[in-house]
């Protein structure tokens, strides 16, 4: 039977790592929903105007300009021309897809249907820039064939597992069950104890399908995917010159890699 008093207690290492982050704008989240409920979309949205549309793919931002064909006041819809868009795999996903505005505003939207001729989105919000496109450097989503295995060392312990994402300065990996437990315990120890804006540093080794790069990490976040089941851990990695000459190697390999895809499916 699993021991409940050694479990990793989630809450508490998020409660920890929020002392360290800045809180999230949610005022601006709530001011451009309710625009969204005060405002029709055809006095947002114009007809035959072409947008810029942005989705996450593989950890990528994918962007296409596009002309809106309509707009459905009543059914939140807006409706674009897509006949000749490579990228149509892209907008395949859950992922949510933005429409910009202007520079500092955009709409978050789902896939409502992504056949034939036009893209229709189904409006859920307005909202700043989305993250992926904020991002310092890019990232990008390791190949299922050709996996990328990270090893994190601290005080004395190892975990090994697969890498989510990897980037230029950082790499996400996905802990299960145990590995949370055995890799975030004295983590969270070190966490509650922390008097200053300073996180515990581990060894993080990344073993490319090529080649290995070390660095050193911390951690930065934590999304729990399923409740007990497992968890994305984000860290923030910096690697010695010659280290990050692999790491940004295999990320601009990896981002063509999934580009050539999108074209050859399109």
């Amino acid at each position: 039977r699993r021991d409940r008093t050694r479990t990793c207690d989630l809450r508490l290492v998020r409660a920890a790592l929020s002392q360290l982050s800045y809180p999230p704008y949610l005022h601006l989240l709530y001011y451009f929903g309710s625009l969204m409920r005060k405002f029709k979309l055809s006095r947002v949205f114009e007809e035959g105007k072409p947008y810029e549309v942005l989705v996450k793919y593989k950890e990528i931002p994918i962007k296409v300009r596009l002309p809106l064909a309509w707009v459905d006041d009543e059914g939140r819809l807006i409706g674009f021309k897509w006949a000749k868009t490579f990228s149509r795999l892209a907008f395949s996903t859950l992922e949510p897809v933005y429409v910009k505005l202007s520079d500092g505003e955009y709409a978050k939207t789902q896939v409502f249907s992504n056949l034939g001729k036009e893209l229709v989105l189904m409006l859920e919000t307005f909202t700043e820039p989305p993250d992926f496109i904020k991002r310092k450097s890019v990232r990008v989503e390791p190949d299922d064939e050709r996996p990328v295995i990270v090893e994190l060392s601290y005080e004395g312990r190892k975990v090994r597992t697969k890498a989510k994402d990897v980037s230029e300065t950082g790499v996400g990996v996905l802990l299960g069950t145990e590995e949370r437990e055995s890799f975030l315990g004295p983590l969270q120890r070190d966490l509650n104890d922390l008097r200053q804006r300073t996180l515990p540093e581990l060894r993080v080794r990344i073993f490319l399908p090529c080649e290995v790069a070390e660095g050193k990490g911390r951690l930065r976040n934590l999304v729990e995917l399923e409740e007990d089941v497992y968890v994305r851990v984000g860290l923030e990695v910096s690697f010695p010159k010659e280290e990050l000459r692999k790491i940004r190697k295999y990320v601009i390999d990896r981002q063509k890699q999934i580009i050539r895809s999108l074209r050859a499916i399109g």
